[in-house]
């Protein structure tokens, strides 16, 4: 009985303990290889989080005001992180990606004018990289479109800017909103 529990110890720690097998090179082989998959995996996954696109450094909220009568104004809010900043809306062409709202087209609503932008802390002036007049926002922008509205329905669309340090850009980024009417 001893002895066939020994066998018995024996034939399952070979199993669990695999060992490579001279009679079967490729075997070795295929266990080395396995041996070092693993960290080849593990670099290749840190190594392409390096190229992961960092969190936005725009935060935008909006809402929709009242202004009288029929007329109401939606207004788009961008926070945005320190040392980043983003652009206006009304940037001569061959310059950064322009901040840009598009709106989804809605028989209840008929924008009127023009979007306006301000900020508290912004500056005007030829970009030293692009060559064009920018105005740029630094901290938090903010924009307005007024509108009449028929009924109550909801305000769908899209926006896209861009945010830059003084050393790079990140990518556009675009932002599907949808905004409740009164």
């Amino acid at each position: 009985m001893l002895d066939q529990l020994k066998n018995h110890n024996t034939a399952v720690n070979n199993l669990l303990l695999i060992r490579p097998n001279r009679n079967y090179p490729i075997f070795d082989l295929y266990l080395r290889f396995m041996k070092n998959l693993v960290p080849i995996l593990l670099l290749i996954l840190i190594s392409a989080s390096g190229y992961a696109q960092p969190k936005s450094p725009v935060h935008w909220s909006w809402k929709v005001e009242k202004v009288k009568g029929d007329e109401y104004k939606v207004v788009f809010t961008a926070l945005i992180d320190k040392p980043w900043h983003t652009y206006g809306m009304y940037i001569q062409d061959g310059g950064p990606v322009k901040t840009s709202f598009t709106f989804d087209k809605n028989p209840d609503i008929e924008l009127i004018g023009k979007m306006t932008e301000t900020g508290p802390k912004f500056k005007e002036g030829v970009d030293d990289v692009f060559g064009v007049k920018v105005k740029l926002f630094e901290e938090k922008a903010i924009f307005e479109q007024h509108f009449k509205l028929k009924k109550g329905t909801k305000i769908k669309g899209s926006l896209e800017c861009m945010a830059c340090d003084d050393k790079s850009c990140l990518p556009p980024a675009t932002t599907k909103f949808e905004i409740a009417t009164p």
